[in-house]
């Protein structure tokens, strides 16, 4: 069952990454409550990295084997803490759920300076999941 999971994990953050890659015109559909569904999805993607990591790779069966992967295991609870705030961080950089920046907006909320931020957090939250993936890699290979 924890298999099954695992690869449905995987595949929603593959269909995730192609439609964000695409620009999909599925992500401009409005969503509940009228947002854009590229929102969730892209929430949904950024929960499913760190999620398919902690149960498949960092698992408590390959921990028992290799207790070192432990570091792993805590790295990826925090990618995916990250992750689950990604909305609420964004919701505070944008001041909506829509995730729209005004450049001409005077406050740091909404404004030119909050899009880098947000920019910045979304890179982040994507990317410490592939790096801890890749570290892992690295280290299963020595």
């Amino acid at each position: 069952m924890r298999k099954v999971a695992v690869y449905a994990l995987w595949g929603l953050v593959l269909i995730t990454a192609l439609l964000l890659y695409s620009g999909h015109p599925v992500l401009n559909w409005p969503g509940p409550f009228g947002l854009p569904l590229g929102n969730g999805i892209a929430w949904a993607g950024l929960v499913a990295l760190p999620t398919a990591q902690l149960l498949g790779l960092f698992h408590k069966h390959n921990r028992e084997k290799d207790p070192r992967i432990g570091v792993f295991y805590i790295a990826s609870l925090g990618a995916l803490t990250l992750s689950l705030l990604w909305g609420v961080l964004s919701y505070g950089l944008a001041g909506n759920w829509s995730f729209v920046f005004n450049q001409q907006e005077a406050s740091f909320v909404g404004g030119a300076e909050a899009a880098s931020y947000f920019l910045y957090l979304s890179a982040a939250t994507a990317g410490i999941p592939l790096l801890i993936l890749l570290l892992y890699l690295i280290y299963r290979s020595l």
